[in-house]
């Protein structure tokens, strides 16, 4: 992980200086997060998130996404997931837009392999200004999933997806998303995933992200818990 930081913060500066002299189509957001405890008991957890999106043609936009995650208490491995995405969208406005979108995921220990997730949908903004983002987005997605117990399941779901960013002043910044997804195939298998953060500025480039992640599953198997949450600290580099 260290090597994965230092990586992170090298290109960071050596893409900020032709990022001054002229705006790029390339946006690029690196986020590291790295927790080690050594002593009576010893675990690590460290996490890792990527996007970079392409700018063309008026606002219309290409965008790749990644994030790892991997928890280990006393040697013993008890959290690790991932998910790679890639998204089109395609501005019909300056305030409404249409996207599609193809992406897998994988959480092992929230009782799936692998679930991948076709979208649609169109975005409209309430609100685009430097110091308030609003929008919201209503689509339709497709999943197919390998559970960890076995066996393959398809479903039809919608999507309300919200999100807030509020700039407090040029340093401090607040954002809220919240994600609602009905089960269309089956109708208590609905989710609900929503995460507030709060992002300060260290420089141009860099950011300290604290985020507290929250996911609900409707429909358990015994044993489990309906929600998972994750909070983490990070380092975030944008260029």
């Amino acid at each position: 992980m260290t090597k994965i930081l230092t990586a992170i913060i090298a290109l960071a500066f050596a893409t900020t200086v032709h990022a001054q002299e002229e705006k790029s189509p390339w946006q690029h957001e690196s986020e590291v997060s790295l927790i080690s405890v050594d002593g009576n008991t010893t675990s690590e957890s460290y996490s890792a998130k990527q996007k970079t999106q392409y700018t063309f043609l008026d606002a219309n936009s290409l965008a790749m996404t990644a994030r790892y995650l991997n928890t280990r208490a006393n040697g013993v491995e008890t959290a690790r997931s991932w998910e790679a995405a890639a998204r089109y969208e395609r501005a019909f406005s300056e305030f409404q837009s249409g996207y599609v979108g193809h992406g897998a995921e994988s959480d092992v220990y929230n009782g799936y392999i692998q679930r991948d997730n076709t979208d649609i949908g169109a975005k409209h903004f309430f609100s685009k200004s430097d110091a308030t983002t609003l929008f919201g987005e209503l689509g339709y997605r497709y999943t197919k999933q390998q559970s960890t117990v076995g066996g393959i399941s398809y479903s039809n779901y919608g999507r309300v997806y919200t999100e807030l960013t509020q700039k407090q002043n040029e340093a401090v910044s607040y954002k809220f998303w919240i994600e609602y997804l009905p089960n269309f195939t089956h109708n208590d298998a609905y989710l609900l995933n929503a995460e507030p953060s709060v992002n300060v500025m260290l420089s141009k480039v860099f950011s300290l992200k604290t985020a507290y992640l929250v996911k609900y599953r409707n429909e358990i198997a015994p044993g489990e818990k309906h929600s998972d949450t994750t909070f983490t600290t990070s380092v975030v580099a944008k260029f």
